[in-house]
């Protein structure tokens, strides 16, 4: 067959496996582990979820590889068993962790494990090109630093940004376009095939993904898509000789390096774990600014393929156009950052800041009382002690649930007995619950409170599961209720009074 035929047979091979994989998937994998719930934390969908989406884009995978590597195209060699050894061992470790739950600890134990493994066959940041001249970097031992930091960061990278229906796998989609590109134009059919496949896997994939998804990938679908990523761009390098293939990579996943950036940031300085998940993406703020899902999907599927031809234009022209390309690019997120409303100047910087560490005892408090309330909820055996120990708990921060009700009204007063001003929060836990806490009147705003509340909401969720409905003594009412002189709660996360809002 001539290069397209080859080219078309992998795509729609690739294609089919991935739509009939997820419907069969759909189908037979009806109970057990593996299923999403919401956790009114980042996940606000209706009903459970199937998660192991992964499994198809690893069949796809190694289908890919199997093609790729066994019919005598030049570079062939490059896609060594160890490849696919490597790839298969941190997809298992990442749906392992979908159908139960692996330790934090053992998942970046087994990360450095396998960038070590492919380093030693291999893959790996050995000597860096100057970009804008001739001659070469020869890291030396730090190689295998750059490496290991490699394996583990784009890994990671992907799982932490898949919060929103569509946004990994197009992330994937697009850079899976620039790296079969990439192999076109440096000659390696195998890794353009590799890349054709994911391609077709990742379309077929998204097609039961976009807003609203009937399945998600999970950890091991993100973990395997960082790897590919991650090992394919090594693989496309020539002789360990790395600028070109990196840099288009880094380009490419331009917008989510900065949003993860600015999250471990937020997390550090307001006393959260790094590595927490929380819902102030920056996809989460546009969906509190209002925009739907697949129109935020559509604007970020546009900076993706802008970044991912900006990084082929770089690879193709060469360094010199760097820093005119890193000039635009920084204009371009300053602009963002003001345009949706996270900050437009130094002092409103410092002011962020100031404000997270003020807050950062409190927050580091609620995370402690949090954790032992995960613990209680194994001790107590009674719903109602529960929920009351909840409240008492909430208390210690000044926080009251509103004080009135009115058959399913839900009535906020604007000061309590103690004449301590509050003001309301309402966090939105689902697509049909709402949580609503009167909490004390602070310079800081509703911004501190909800750094507070945010903390006690996996807790919550948690005693939702185990008691199956959700506590209306707390201030969880459906979305849509009337707040009795203050309107209608707005249903979902649109529209909110008080609603999760990115830091910067």
């Amino acid at each position: 067959m001539s290069g397209i035929e080859w080219i078309a047979a992998v795509f729609g091979g690739a294609l089919a496996v991935s739509l009939l994989g997820i419907v069969l998937l759909r189908r037979f994998w009806k109970r057990g582990p593996g299923f999403d719930s919401a956790d009114g934390h980042r996940k606000v969908q209706q009903k459970p979820l199937l998660r192991i989406g992964g499994v198809v884009l690893y069949v796809v995978f190694v289908a890919g590889f199997i093609v790729a590597g066994s019919f005598g195209f030049p570079g062939a060699s490059q896609l060594s068993i160890g490849f696919l050894i490597w790839g298969t061992v941190l997809f298992a470790l990442g749906f392992i962790d979908d159908l139960f739950h692996v330790p934090a600890p053992v998942k970046l134990a087994v990360q450095v494990v396998v960038a070590v493994g492919a380093y030693s066959g291999g893959m790996r940041i050995e000597l860096l090109s100057v970009p804008w001249g001739a001659g070469t970097i020869d890291l030396g031992a730090f190689g295998l630093f750059a490496t290991i930091l490699w394996f583990a960061a784009i890994p990671n990278l992907i799982n932490l940004i898949d919060g929103l229906d569509g946004l990994a796998g197009g992330i994937g989609l697009f850079l899976s376009i620039t790296l079969a590109i990439l192999g076109y134009l440096g000659g390696n059919d195998p890794l353009m095939l590799l890349s054709v496949a994911m391609t077709g896997g990742l379309i077929g994939f998204l097609v039961f993904n976009l807003p609203p998804a009937k399945i998600y990938m999970g950890d091991g679908g993100a973990y395997l898509l960082g790897y590919y990523i991650a090992a394919t761009s090594l693989v496309s390098s020539n002789k360990g000789s790395i600028f070109g293939a990196l840099l288009v990579v880094v380009i490419g996943l331009g917008f989510p390096i900065l949003d993860t950036l600015f999250s471990m940031t937020r997390r550090t300085l307001s006393g959260l774990p790094i590595m927490r998940p929380d819902a102030r993406h920056l996809h989460h703020r546009l969906l509190t600014l209002g925009f739907s899902k697949r129109t935020i999907i559509l604007v970020l599927y546009g900076i993706f393929a802008g970044l991912s031809l900006v990084g082929l234009a770089v690879y193709m022209i060469g360094g010199y156009v760097l820093p005119i390309v890193g000039m635009v690019l920084t204009v371009a997120v300053l602009g963002a950052l003001g345009k949706f409303g996270m900050v437009r100047t130094a002092e409103e910087v410092k002011s962020r800041f100031r404000g997270l560490l003020r807050a950062r005892k409190d927050v580091r408090y609620a995370l402690l009382l949090s954790q032992i309330m995960e613990h209680d909820l194994d001790r107590v055996d009674s719903e109602t002690v529960f929920w009351g120990r909840f409240r008492d708990v909430l208390g210690r921060f000044g926080i009251r649930i509103p004080r009135n009700f009115e058959g399913s009204a839900l009535v906020a007063s604007e000061e309590l007995d103690d004449g301590i001003p509050r003001e309301t929060v309402s966090i939105p836990l689902s697509e049909a619950w709402c949580w609503h806490l009167e909490c004390p009147s602070h310079s800081d705003g509703v911004k501190r409170w909800e750094r507070i509340v945010q903390c006690f909401v996996p807790v919550l969720m948690s005693g939702v599961s185990r008691w199956g409905q959700f506590p209306r003594c707390l201030g969880v009412v459906e979305c849509g209720t009337t707040l009795n002189g203050h309107g209608a709660v707005p249903s979902g996360a649109e529209g909110l009074r008080v609603s999760v809002v990115s830091e910067f």
